[in-house]
């Protein structure tokens, strides 16, 4: 074999292995680190601002709870009567207008033209008695986010709020708190159960005791 025909053959062994190194090396695929996925967010914890005169927020306890609102301050005086719970430094009384539970729209804050009769009879009670005051308690039924829910719930009460202050009662007796969604009066998806979830409340605050 000639000088030349041994290059050519050492040159063609050459590139022939350049190109088997690559193609090994070509078909490594080795695993790329997985992204992690990212951590959900933590709810708050902390609850919004105390209901207070003219307008507040506050999340009552999940649906179907009963006894004291978390929202309400516990008596340190003593355990209420019967038929009365404590509304921050108050007796509440919410059997004295359990009859005139306010029923709203759907995603609406406005009152109904049939539902003023009650609210009239809140502000003549109230200014005939000017030793009572009034909470105002604003629901909303489950549809919605619970802040969007929130912030309705806190419209409706302002807006009976307005009406009862139009009618005569000085707007410093009462106070408004929403629970938005999370104490429907009744447990249920449909129409009927909306619609009853869709409210104001009324609870009547006794005379303070020294």
């Amino acid at each position: 074999m000639t000088n030349k025909m041994k290059r050519s053959a050492l040159a063609y062994l050459l590139i022939l292995g350049v190109l088997l190194t690559l193609g090994g090396t070509g078909c490594k695929n080795p695993k790329k680190p997985l992204t992690p996925i990212p951590a959900a967010k933590a709810s708050p914890t902390t609850p919004p601002p105390r209901g207070a005169i003219g307008g507040g927020n506050v999340e009552g306890l999940g649906p179907g709870a009963q006894g004291i609102d978390t929202a309400i301050t516990p008596n340190t005086t003593g355990i209420p009567a019967a038929g009365l719970e404590n509304f921050e430094d108050r007796q509440a009384d919410r059997e004295a207008f359990r009859d005139f539970t306010i029923y709203f729209d759907f995603d609406r804050s406005s009152i109904r033209a049939n539902e003023t009769s009650k609210l009239q009879s809140i502000a003549d009670h109230l200014k005939q008695n000017p030793n009572d005051d009034l909470a105002i308690e604003g629901h909303c039924d489950e549809r919605g986010t619970s802040e969007y829910n929130r912030s309705l719930g806190e419209r409706r009460a302002q807006s009976a709020r307005e009406f009862l202050v139009n009618q005569g009662v000085s707007a410093a007796r009462i106070r408004t708190i929403s629970y938005g969604e999370d104490k429907p009066a009744v447990i249920g998806t449909d129409e009927a159960a909306y619609a009853k979830n869709r409210r104001c409340e009324f609870l009547k605050l006794l005379p303070k005791t020294n």
